[in-house]
This record gives C-alpha cells, sequence and structure tokens, in this order.
C-alpha cells in the first residue's frame, strides 16, 4: 500500500542525496497533505501557474524566482517533483526538468550566489534551445491520445505513452542518464539502485502499444498492487 508519507519519504531521500552531493544547490521543503506531496515554493503568491503553450524561457524565470521547484540542480536546472495518491495507490504525478536555457557561471553558483542573480548576468547572452521534459501519470484523464502515464518534450500536445506511473528515483535516474552523464557515472551506487524502484503497475492500453512508448521493466502483483517500493 502506498500512502503519501511513503512518496514523501523516497522524494526526501533522493533530494536529500542530490544536495549533500552536490547536484543540488538548493532544495526546497517537501510539503504533504492528506493526498498530495509535492515543492513549497517560499516566493510564490496564489496558486501554481504553468504554461499550457510551449514552455518559454519566462516560464522557467518566473519558477526560479518564486521557489517553484523540488530541486535547483548545481547548473541552474530545475527539478518538480509531485505525485497524488488515492486509495493506497498513486493515482496522478507529475515530473519535470527543466533546463537552465542560459550556461551559467558555475563558479559563483558554488560560491552560493543566488541563481537569480546569475541568471541575471547572463539575460543579455544567447540563450539554448533545450527543451523541458515531463513525466506525467493520472489515471483518470485518460482517453484517446492521452494516455494515462505519458511522456512530454517539447510541447505540450506531445504525450508519448509510458509503461506505467514512474518513481522518483527512476526518474532521476533518466535525467542524470542522459542529460548529466559524467556525473551519472561518478554517483553510479545511487543510481544503480533505480531499476529496482517501481511505485505502480502497468497502465498501457491497447491503443497506446500500437505505438512507440517508453518501457521499462515494472512489477505488479496479481491484483493489481505494487511492489518492491
Amino acid at each position: 500500500m502506498t500512502t503519501v508519507r511513503t512518496i514523501r519519504d523516497q522524494i526526501r531521500n533522493a533530494i536529500d542525496y542530490l544536495r549533500d552531493a552536490e547536484l543540488a544547490r538548493f532544495t526546497t521543503e517537501i510539503s504533504m497533505g492528506s493526498t498530495v506531496v509535492s515543492w513549497h515554493a517560499p516566493g510564490r503568491r496564489g496558486a501554481f501557474i504553468e504554461s499550457f503553450d510551449h514552455p518559454t524561457i519566462n516560464q522557467y524565470l518566473t519558477w526560479l524566482a518564486s521557489g517553484d521547484y523540488s530541486a535547483l540542480l548545481y547548473d541552474g536546472s530545475l527539478i518538480q517533483l509531485s505525485y497524488e495518491v488515492a486509495d493506497g495507490e498513486v493515482s496522478r504525478h507529475r515530473l519535470c526538468y527543466f533546463p537552465c536555457p542560459y550556461d551559467l557561471d558555475l563558479g559563483l553558483l558554488k560560491e552560493g550566489v543566488p541563481a537569480a542573480d546569475v541568471v541575471d548576468l547572463c539575460r543579455d547572452s544567447d540563450a539554448s534551445m533545450r527543451s523541458p521534459i515531463r513525466f506525467d501519470f493520472d489515471r483518470q484523464a485518460a482517453a484517446q491520445g492521452h494516455p494515462a502515464s505519458h511522456f512530454t518534450i517539447n510541447g505540450v500536445d506531445c504525450r508519448i505513452p509510458c509503461v506505467a506511473p514512474l518513481h522518483v528515483m527512476r526518474f532521476l535516474d533518466f535525467i542524470f542518464r542522459h542529460f548529466h552523464m559524467q556525473l551519472h557515472a561518478a554517483h553510479r551506487p545511487f543510481f544503480a539502485a533505480a531499476h529496482a524502484q517501481h511505485i505502480g503497475p502497468p497502465s498501457l492500453e491497447d491503443d497506446d502499444r500500437r505505438q512507440v512508448y517508453l518501457s521499462w521493466d515494472v512489477h505488479a502483483t496479481a491484483t493489481g498492487g505494487t511492489l518492491g517500493r
């Protein structure tokens, strides 16, 4: 049985490692309600705002300023981790990686200069075209063209089916394996455990299997429960 406390502990253990290993420069407090585990944005006023168009640099700057992230990585990239639990299972999640659009002075970040100030120094320089990526899961919203579990890149209408909801360690392993390969190799013992982490049973429908989709090993009980948390 999955609980919000279980999810909170998984996220806390993961981001604590990122911070202690200096893979993250800053991590926010974890927000835990009766059904939702997310991040606490210290500078946000009002509800979380996300653009439902193509991602923009302004979206990155807004989230950076408000602290709308779980972890600020060593290079200024943002990690957002949010899960919802219902009836003992993960019912929704949103796992986002937003690469920093600028090549920041990492020395200034390491010295403790606020990331927003370091970014301001780069505002007149060329920005890089780096697409955010997101792993989303919402079983209740599943429909034709909208798989329950999917991977989004470049635009909100891109929804590549995924085999199941994604454990936080699987997500972080994916991000560092593909976008920060040297650091992934340097911290192999931490990421090595990711392959054994599962957080929900398969969610692919027959229509999803007829197209290209992302797959990994998924363990489920005969009754549809989950193993290996």
